[in-house]
């Protein structure tokens, strides 16, 4: 009666657990955040010596959700992503069952990284017969886990898991499909329009300097008049790879609307900016768009460039008038005769 009574009450604690980390892991959407929960909180809740979290990613949405350098953050604390042919799939049976039991340092070397560990669970994440990933728990405990224990909680646990993460990506992509324009695949003027207020707050607070360019497609209509919108549609997305290839990474890039385009240029003074902005341009005029299979063309582009004033205290006043000041510029390089960069 006593073991029934002590077996009871570990279950109740551990049933107390699982349920305080579902709680947390439901009112968490970031991924990264989750990732952090598993192999962090997951390791305190536990007492657990190794927690490793494994996904396959052969379609690198996973990663594409993280960014590279919160994915190299992650990995180092014990995230990996892997592709299809990874030996997860040969660590598990086919009805993906988790398993407890010893630790077999070559069976197991490629699940931890640290010494001296005694006994593992190895818990698949699978979800209607596909392997998705596993979570990976350690112990230098020989007793914690064993074969044979239940794995009730360790089941539900998996699938609650995948339930969550899956669930963070579908709101990530709802999130990017949100701020990013779905012909060119760069940010939509909702994004530069919350980039710009927080890239001019940090430039006035710190007075540091600030670009903001144009750019508009010189005689673009004439394209869709000869070539069809389809024509049009791969000249802009040609051109939306060729702008922001030319751009660092710390630029911020969108399509404005139409055919034009614009550029926030952080750290940026008014000599580099032209000299960005004179790199865009030859670069549109020196590429042969493919219109079709059959059919190039050459276009060139026009750009207008503005700095910040740094001494308006305004905000809002002075990010509307980095905008219009671009805007401005724009069109005196169009009546100018197009092709060419002109500085506000």
């Amino acid at each position: 009666m006593e073991h029934l009574l002590a077996a009871a009450r570990k279950n109740e604690l551990k049933l107390k657990r699982f349920g305080e980390l579902e709680r947390l892991l439901m009112t968490t959407r970031v991924f990264s955040q989750l990732v952090m929960i598993m192999l962090v909180d997951f390791r305190r809740y536990f007492d657990l010596d190794e927690v490793n979290l494994v996904l396959l990613d052969s379609s690198g949405d996973w990663l594409n959700t993280l960014g590279a350098p919160q994915a190299a953050e992650l990995t180092a604390l014990g995230m990996n992503l892997v592709d299809g042919e990874h030996t997860l799939y040969q660590r598990y049976a086919d009805d993906f069952r988790p398993y407890l039991g010893a630790f077999n340092a070559e069976l197991h070397a490629d699940c931890f990284t640290k010494m001296g560990l005694a006994s593992v669970a190895l818990i698949p994440l699978a979800r209607q017969g596909n392997l998705c990933g596993g979570l990976h728990l350690a112990s230098r405990d020989p007793d914690r886990f064993q074969t044979g224990d239940g794995t009730y909680f360790l089941e539900r646990l998996a699938a609650f898991l995948l339930m969550c993460l899956e669930n963070s990506q579908y709101f990530d992509k709802l999130e990017r499909f949100g701020l990013t324009d779905a012909l060119t695949q760069v940010n939509n003027r909702r994004y530069f329009d919350a980039r710009l207020k927080e890239a001019v707050s940090h430039a006035l607070r710190h007075q540091q300097p600030l670009a903001a360019m144009m750019f508009d497609l010189d005689n673009f209509k004439q394209v869709n008049d000869q070539h069809g919108h389809q024509g049009g549609d791969s000249v802009l997305q040609q051109s939306a790879i060729l702008i922001q290839d030319c751009l660092r990474a710390s630029d911020s890039f969108a399509r404005y609307g139409g055919e034009e385009f614009i550029a926030l240029l952080p750290g940026t003074g008014a000599a580099t900016a032209m000299e960005i902005a004179e790199r865009i341009r030859l670069c549109i005029a020196g590429h042969v768009f493919a219109v079709s299979n059959s059919v190039s063309l050459n276009l060139t582009v026009s750009i207008g460039v503005a700095q910040l004033q740094l001494d308006n205290v305004d905000e809002s006043v002075a990010a509307q008038g980095l905008v219009r000041d671009a805007d401005a510029a724009l069109y005196r390089a169009k009546q100018q005769g197009r092709n060419c960069v002109i500085a506000a």
